[in-house]
């Protein structure tokens, strides 16, 4: 059987316009949405079908690609699963795609780019075995950024071959990109730190940074969830946040510095290596005076 994972946090009017899509697809056996703390609860939503099911996890301040998408895998009943963000209306051909061991699925955006596609990149299809091999999305990616590149990097580590879906096969839902990292990256000033804070490549150094230095497998941990209650096919968890693994004090710091320099790098058009000697307080400055913003 194939299940259809998908995830979001505020995402309903998406959802209302891709689940009947998603129904329509040959084959399809489950699909389980994860409600990731959406203001309003999604539980509604398991009456459109009984292949439906609804997963809430209460509690949650920000979204979390690689917490939702591990609990939505773990709680899918198929052997073979279609990670589907909500705003991707995939074609019915899709289903033909049949992972096996050795070979998994997913978009590539260098393909999607050009056609205006590049979300492409975060649809995949993967077996249960081989999510299981390399332990799911990394936990220590929790912001915007690599948490799928990671996952299909560490995929073909372990000898699976990633085969592109093509882009013809996905499309989306129209949307700004300010929607897309809305409920991760909140308004919270124009300083050098809001900035940052909100910037996507920032946020994607970082996490490249932290896939080599805390690499993600079958030795960690995924989050743990107690089931608080169940209606039918609607079931509502709570994570437990004291089990969160730590990132080390250090590998944040050169986290952090590693992607300053690289977005420092990049809003002055120098080349990389011209800041690698440079320390985070002069690269903060030198980001400060270009961009004319406060500390």
């Amino acid at each position: 059987m194939i299940s259809l994972v998908t995830a979001c946090m505020n995402r309903e009017a998406h959802l209302r316009r891709s689940l009947p899509e998603w129904l329509r697809l040959p084959g399809l056996g489950e699909i389980v949405v994860v409600d990731w703390s959406n203001e309003r609860s999604l539980e509604e939503l398991t009456a459109l079908d009984p292949r439906v099911r609804v997963v809430r996890v209460q509690g949650e301040p920000r979204w979390v690609l690689s917490y939702a998408y591990n609990l939505g895998v773990a709680r899918a009943a198929g052997s073979d699963i279609l990670k589907c963000d909500a705003d991707c209306l995939p074609d019915p051909a899709i289903m033909a795609l049949a992972p096996a061991d050795g070979q998994f699925f997913a978009g590539h955006w260098k393909s999607g780019q050009p056609l205006g596609k590049p979300s492409v990149n975060g649809q995949c299809v993967f077996t249960r075995r081989q999510f299981e091999t390399v332990n799911g999305y990394s936990e220590f990616i929790r912001t915007y950024g690599r948490d799928d590149e990671d996952f299909y990097d560490r995929l073909m580590a372990a000898g699976q071959a990633r085969a592109e879906i093509n882009p013809a096969l996905l499309n989306f839902i129209d949307h700004s990109h300010e929607a897309r990292t809305a409920n991760q990256f909140k308004a919270e000033g124009e300083g050098i730190e809001a900035r940052l804070r909100r910037d996507v490549v920032y946020n994607e150094m970082k996490n490249q940074f932290y896939g080599r230095a805390l690499p993600w497998g079958s030795n960690r941990s995924r989050a743990r969830y107690r089931t608080v209650e169940t209606r039918g096919h609607w079931e509502l968890v709570e994570r437990d946040q004291t089990a969160e693994l730590a990132i080390p004090v250090p590998v944040e710091q050169a986290a952090r510095l590693f992607a300053v320099r690289y977005v420092t790098a990049q809003v002055l058009r120098l080349a990389p290596q011209s800041v690698d000697r440079l320390d985070e307080r002069a690269c903060l400055a030198l980001l400060q005076n270009r961009l004319r913003i406060a500390a």
